[in-house]
């Protein structure tokens, strides 16, 4: 591996949990799955009919001036990929020119429609639009975001007249939706992109307050929360997911849309914090929800409260799902709830708290627990009234 190795393949211990999150459906991106499936090779086609339709928008560019210019970038792209690629230079160049024009070309075409087609299958077929967005954020499937960059660049900025007033960047940001999104650091590749949308901004002054692994590495789930006294609640500003907070005994969590993507989504940048060696945030939320989620109950009772929004239908699958997310996993010594997980702790394991909850559980569980418990309540005040007037009684005659 070379210090700039940011494209990684999937560690064995993870994929093997659900190897299908992390292979393309679609459209293959770069060398790791060039090839791979009768499925995978339908679609360079349409790669060759967008690279067409990108040289025609700059004639005065040829396709020689595109491959000379990969060709001085190649070296520093193949360091890129932490996987030694066995391909020749010509072979190494044509994916990133073929690959590289066809993103840009897909993102130009969403972000002005009128820059495609009458009839372009990609942007009418929802299948096909769908999964190519979700094939374009495996961390096997990435072409370095230089490469990417440059030959936008190039296009645009060839003569005095820009074609465009908008950057590749800015290209990304308006496709994933993230165009508020504050870069710090231009990404390596458009998982990068994706992680930078989802990470807090930490001060170092916060690292130091958070940065300790907790005592207790897990809370108790959302039911016995509950029935504690903790109040469940969507967070009022859901833009970061991770901003999970716990005040005053409410624990307010971003909205959470569970649906075909999400699994996908969450391991894949899992897995690149694994690869990289970065801060886990994403591995710290997870293991946050999967602490929460114990079972369908817990699920069932996150709904109710408006905290997860369920397009799977099944709630067994959804708390399966997380309940397998952060397996095979290692979460590093930065863990990023800690100052959370003291606080709900704490208030958790206040003496009547515990009490409360433990009676909620063993007596008020089901509305026929509470009626009986009631009814035994009254009866054994009945027991104890009667006692005391027969005592009075008694007394009287004496």
């Amino acid at each position: 591996m070379s210090p700039q190795s940011c494209i990684f393949k999937v560690p064995a211990r993870l994929r093997e949990i659900n190897e299908n999150a992390y292979i393309p459906h679609a459209v293959s991106i770069g060398p790791l799955h060039r090839n791979n499936s009768e499925q995978l090779k339908a679609m360079e086609n349409h790669k060759v009919h967008y690279l067409n339709a990108f040289l025609r928008r700059r004639p005065s560019i040829t396709l020689k001036d595109y491959v000379n210019m990969l060709r001085g970038l190649e070296e520093e792209a193949r360091g890129c990929y932490a996987e030694e690629i066995s391909l020749t230079s010509d072979e190494f160049v044509e994916i990133m020119i073929l690959d590289g024009c066809f993103i840009v070309e897909f993102f130009l075409r969403h972000w002005k429609p009128e820059l495609g087609e009458e009839y372009d299958p990609l942007f009418h077929n929802l299948y096909f639009r769908n999964t190519c967005q979700r094939d374009l954020l495996l961390l096997e499937n990435q072409l370095p975001f230089f490469v990417l960059n440059s030959l936008f660049d190039l296009i645009n900025n060839f003569s005095t007249t820009k074609l465009w007033e908008i950057s590749f960047l800015g290209l990304a940001l308006n496709y994933y939706d993230y165009e508020d999104l504050c870069i710090l650091h231009e990404p390596r590749h458009l998982l990068h992109l994706a992680l930078q949308w989802h990470i807090p901004f930490k001060t170092t002054d916060d690292k130091e307050a958070n940065g300790q692994i907790p005592s207790s590495l897990t809370i108790p789930n959302a039911t016995q929360l509950w029935e504690a006294g903790v109040k469940l609640s969507p967070a009022p500003d859901d833009r970061h997911a991770l901003h999970i907070k716990f005040e005053n005994g409410t624990l307010e969590i971003p909205t959470i849309l569970v649906d075909d993507e999400t699994e996908l989504h969450l391991r894949n940048l899992i897995a690149y914090e694994q690869c990289q060696g970065c801060n886990t945030y994403i591995a710290d939320y997870a293991a946050v929800i999967d602490n929460l989620v114990d079972s369908p109950k817990d699920v069932e009772l996150l709904k109710r409260k408006g905290v997860i929004i369920n397009e799977l239908g099944d709630d067994e699958e959804v708390s399966n799902m997380f309940n397998k997310i952060v397996k095979n996993v290692y979460m590093s010594e930065d863990f990023y709830y800690s100052d959370l997980y003291k606080k709900v702790n704490d208030y958790y394991e206040n003496p009547w708290r515990k009490w409360k909850a433990k009676l909620k559980h063993d007596y008020f569980n089901t509305p026929w627990s509470t009626i009986a418990f009631s009814a035994a309540t009254v009866g054994v005040i009945c027991t104890i009234i009667e006692a005391v007037n027969s005592f009075k009684n008694d007394t009287g005659r004496l």
